[in-house]
């Protein structure tokens, strides 16, 4: 049998994968000739599967399914949505980020009262460091060591001697805030000889300058 058309692939018996996927479908008309019993005389109909059955002597007229061979285009449709996440990891230049901290300073300067402002100029003059300290929302230490809560203006000191390492007995500041705990940050002086590593500076005399707000 010869190939079926699109006409015939949209016909409603089509099974549904027929009409769906790219399957073909095949539908015929086949002749079928068949000898049998007859009951009564003359002319018979037959209904078959390729062969036909008759009734009576004589020619038959067979009806059935033939094989067929079919060509369809299917069709599909499809939708995705998709999410994903990752973790990365960075380097980063710690002495970029000291610097801009530093330059955050006079910003935060400019809102104090004028008296702070040339208190911190007057420091800054004479060559102490001025850095960042952090402190609990009542002023007191958030990363350890022990004191009263601080406010502008108040001088701290320790006895000393000043050590290369930043353990107890130092007063501390940074130029990384970020990396450190605290409710409150303040801008302080650290006055006379400083220490410092990649995350603080340390010294015998330290200054409360004023909070950044």
């Amino acid at each position: 049998m010869g190939a079926v058309s699109d006409t015939e692939l949209a016909l409603p018996n089509a099974p549904a994968w027929a009409r769906s996927t790219g399957y073909g479908y095949g539908y015929g008309y086949g002749d079928g000739d068949g000898d049998g019993d007859g009951y009564g005389d003359g002319d018979g109909y037959g209904y078959g599967y390729g062969d036909g059955y008759g009734d009576g002597d004589g020619d038959g007229y067979g009806y059935g399914y033939g094989d067929g061979d079919g060509d369809g285009d299917g069709y599909g449709y499809g939708y995705g949505d998709g999410y994903g996440y990752g973790d990365g990891d960075g380097d980063g230049d710690g002495e970029a980020s000291k610097t801009y901290w530093a330059s955050t300073i006079g910003w935060f300067a400019a809102k104090w009262p004028e008296a702070q402002r040339e208190r911190l100029r007057a420091l800054q003059d004479a060559g102490a460091r001025i850095a960042f300290w952090r402190s609990d929302a009542d002023g007191t230490p958030a990363n350890g060591g022990r004191s009263a809560p601080v406010a502008p203006g108040l001088v701290q000191e320790e006895p000393g001697p000043l050590r290369g390492d930043c353990g107890a007995g130092q007063l501390h500041a940074t130029l990384l805030p970020p990396k450190w705990r605290g409710d409150r940050w303040w801008i302080v002086a650290l006055i006379g000889e400083v220490r410092e590593d990649d995350a603080k500076l340390w010294a015998l005399r330290r200054e409360i300058l004023g909070e950044c707000e």
